[in-house]
């Protein structure tokens, strides 16, 4: 199961760093973004991974009698997440999700964002589990577990420290809430605190554009007050 989830994040790469967008000016917001986190389920413990790419982005410049009050960019993208957590006596939890993001920065660094999209379960049962055929003979069943359809949706904020000490991280906190079915015939919830840091090969830090007259590309947009 881990080895096939690891291909499937391998296999998003290779598609989609081979189809982003050329119409996407910023040679910055080409970039990936690599994702590790503490992930963890109310108090049980557990690690997410990723990766995500941008699908469109767009330097907002907010303008009041032609002077500049505000700016910050906006951002869209997909990612592929590889998520665990251990729950004592009960489970653990390997699950594989495919997000949109959105994610919207200020000039200071501070960004929020929100994410939504499908994904898959498989859980592993705590303890030793036993199968009992039809004629009484026991035996044991390796990795015994349950496999589930998983949505999930999040919501979350951080700091980009590309953008005023130009580095190439950023860190953020997100909670999470994915929902597992068919879970004995109901759906199953459970709210995930995600804690960690995103790092960005090759980021450079932006420059804001301060004439609303100056614009070169369609990535750029002012609104004046």
């Amino acid at each position: 199961m881990l080895k096939t989830a690891i291909s499937i994040l391998a296999l998003l790469y290779c598609t989609l760093c081979h189809s982003q967008c050329d119409s996407i000016n910023d040679s910055s917001t080409r970039h990936f973004n690599l994702k590790f986190s503490y992930n963890s389920s109310l108090i049980y413990p557990g690690i997410s991974t990723g990766i995500e790419f941008p699908l469109n982005y767009v330097n907002v410049h907010v303008f009041k009698n032609q002077k500049l009050i505000r700016c910050f960019k906006k951002g869209r993208f997909i990612s592929g997440n590889l998520n665990w957590y251990h729950h004592p006596d009960f489970h653990d939890n390997l699950y594989l999700t495919a997000e949109w993001v959105m994610r919207r920065t200020r000039y200071t660094g501070f960004m929020s964002e929100f994410s939504i999209g499908p994904g898959f379960s498989r859980t592993f049962l705590g303890g030793t589990t036993y199968k009992v055929d039809d004629i009484g003979n026991i035996s044991v069943i390796k990795l015994a577990g349950y496999n589930y359809a998983l949505i999930t949706i999040g919501g979350g904020f951080g700091y980009d420290f590309s953008m005023k000490k130009k580095l190439p991280f950023s860190a953020l906190a997100k909670m999470n809430l994915i929902s597992m079915f068919p879970y004995n015939s109901t759906i199953y919830f459970r709210p995930v605190l995600e804690l960690g840091i995103r790092y960005t090969p090759g980021r450079s830090q932006i420059k804001y554009i301060r004439n609303p007259l100056q614009y070169q590309n369609n990535n750029e947009r002012s609104i004046s007050l």
